[in-house]
């Protein structure tokens, strides 16, 4: 063991990171100074007599899961907090193996043989420390669905309640499955201690509980640290494999505490070890959970219900045959269902939960496709789509007298604003000048920022008010003083005004648009910081609802542009 700790030592400045895509030096000797250990227990096997080669394999059993406490709880201090309770439980796990181990080493040197004691069941608590340990091991969801730290912490506890129930139906079907199959018979044949072999039962079924956590973890799981999660899921399975062998030498009434026995013990210490003092991967980040294949999905969802399955069959094939099932596969079979139907409302809450949220996405991108993220108001996309689909289906209401009107807004000496008083000045006075907007005008009107600081509304004629007031309402709020950067300024807009009517048939929506905004660069030239209403050009041989081109100034603001 002191060239375990010379090995723990020369680690200790260069275990926290590794950029490099190999492990340290140091961690090979560690890895070789393990194997050395495993050779010796199997030596002792091999070369010595029974007593003797039981108390050499126990101590060493004893020494390895020592060592692997202490490496399990050395890095823990050293480990980024995501990657810290793990190496707790699996140490304690191991601590807790470890005192196990001197007891069945006491017992031996005082009776010559182990024995099994009541305080045996108290074994069946690590397996449950194992569990936690491995649930805690840092890794990653195999989809991306999970939004903030709320929601992912949310889907993470409903991923380990689904995985405990995926756990219950595999094991419990195959340990159905081994009960009919074999162990039943073994039992009733006679010369077993029922005692011992339901605590052995009991430690058969924690041990396949594991082994399953870790099947699923390594299929729909992506772990951060893949050479960690396989030293800790092999160590898993070699000691899930020589619990199954004991518990079926139980089964026939030999209680096997021989050193050929206690060497298969002695490789699971020794790889929770060498998981504890694996490299983080330093200065590495995921690019992100890949999306989930359909066979995958397909396979979590039906992995357990197969297994499940096959114990089924064995019972209806029983029940065919007319053979009696006994009470431990009646009441084990109907567990399994109840446990299958709590699993299967379970993923169905899921299901309605992600449907859920993928309509919530829905509205949310519909939200962000058509409104301005800064004020919240609609963009020019939906401006348009709403003034297409208004003048589609207002020609009918224009002949009964209501009206449709676009007004056309912008801000004077916007970039100075945002010269004198910064950028986020500039914003803030877009958000004030979109909130007075709003607050003028009705549900059934709509307010749009088309870019930078220019601002269109659709006045629906209906109502009281016209059309030409709103305008000129608007107009004095938005130019009202208010506080930039914490300094008094008065906003300056220039506002432009078209409205169809019963005098005048609808138009297209892009000319209405351009009829507004021609209104408001004439209001802008004047420097009035009033409503200008377009009005059409009777001269003939005109057409009128095309105004002259924005860099044609005059003509048409003489004779066809009034203002209020």
């Amino acid at each position: 063991m002191s060239g375990l700790r010379g090995v723990v030592g020369v680690g200790s400045h260069s275990w926290r990171s590794t950029s490099a895509g190999r492990a340290p030096g140091w961690f090979w000797r560690a890895v070789v100074t393990c194997l050395a250990l495993f050779g010796l227990e199997i030596a002792f096997v091999v070369l010595l007599d029974p007593q003797p080669g039981l108390i050499a394999t126990v101590s060493v059993n004893a020494a390895c899961q020592a060592a692997a406490a202490a490496a399990c709880f050395w890095t823990a201090r050293r480990a980024r907090a995501g990657d810290r309770r793990w190496r707790w439980l699996i140490g304690a796990m191991a601590a807790s193996a470890a005192v196990s181990s001197l007891g069945t080493l006491a017992v031996a040197l005082d009776s010559g043989a182990a024995q099994v004691t009541p305080a045996y069941a108290l074994h069946l608590v690590l397996y449950g420390v194992g569990l936690a340990g491995v649930l805690s091991l840092p890794t990653d969801p195999a989809d991306s669905r999970s939004g903030g730290v709320g929601r992912r912490s949310r889907g993470a506890g409903r991923w380990y309640a689904i995985t405990m129930l995926d756990c219950v139906l595999i094991v419990g079907s195959i340990v159905l499955l081994e009960w009919g199959t074999v162990l039943a018979a073994v039992v009733r044949a006679g010369g077993t201690d029922l005692m011992q072999f339901l605590l052995d039962l009991g430690q058969l079924v924690a041990v396949l509980i594991l082994v399953a956590v870790v099947v699923l973890i390594a299929s729909f799981r992506r772990p951060r640290s893949p050479a960690t999660f396989a030293l800790l899921g092999t160590g898993l399975l070699a000691h899930g494999l020589a619990v199954n062998v004991f518990v079926y030498r139980a089964a026939l009434g030999k209680i096997d505490f021989s050193s050929r026995t206690m060497a298969m013990f002695g490789l699971a210490p020794l790889l929770f070890l060498l998981a504890a003092l694996v490299p983080v991967p330093g200065g590495t980040r995921h690019e992100g959970p890949a999306p989930p294949s359909p066979r995958a999905m397909w396979a979590h969802a039906m992995l357990p219900y197969v297994v499940l399955g096959a114990a089924g069959l064995l019972v209806v094939g029983k029940l065919s045959a007319g053979v009696r099932l006994d009470r431990f596969e009646t009441y084990g079979m109907t567990g399994l269902l109840l446990v299958a139907l709590g699993r299967q409302m379970l993923t169905l809450a899921e299901n309605t939960r992600l449907l859920a949220e993928v309509r919530d996405r829905e509205r949310q991108l519909h939200h962000q496709a058509f409104h301005d993220p800064l004020t919240g108001l609609a963009n020019r996309a939906l401006f348009t789509q709403r003034l297409q689909q208004t003048v589609a289906h207002d020609t009918d209401d224009v002949r009964e007298g209501s009206s449709l009107s676009v007004l056309f807004l912008d801000l004077d000496e916007f970039k100075r604003v945002n010269d004198t008083f910064g950028h986020a000045a500039g914003d803030e006075l877009l958000k004030i000048s979109a909130e007075r907007l709003r607050a003028g005008t009705r549900a059934v009107d709509t307010v749009a920022r088309l870019g930078g600081d220019e601002f269109a509304v659709i006045l629906d004629g209906g109502g009281p008010d016209n059309p030409r007031n709103v305008g000129e309402r608007l107009a004095a709020a938005i130019q009202m003083p208010c506080l930039l950067a914490g300094r008094p300024y008065t906003p300056r807009a220039s506002l432009g005004l078209v409205t169809v009517d019963s005098a005048t048939r609808p138009t297209s929506p892009d000319i209405l648009l351009h009829q507004a905004d021609q209104a408001m660069y004439a209001a802008k030239r004047k420097r009035a910081g009033r409503l200008e209403v377009y009005q059409p050009d009777p001269a003939p041989g005109r057409p009128p609802c095309l105004p002259p081109n924005r860099t044609q100034p005059a003509s048409a603001s003489a004779t066809g542009l009034s203002r209020l």
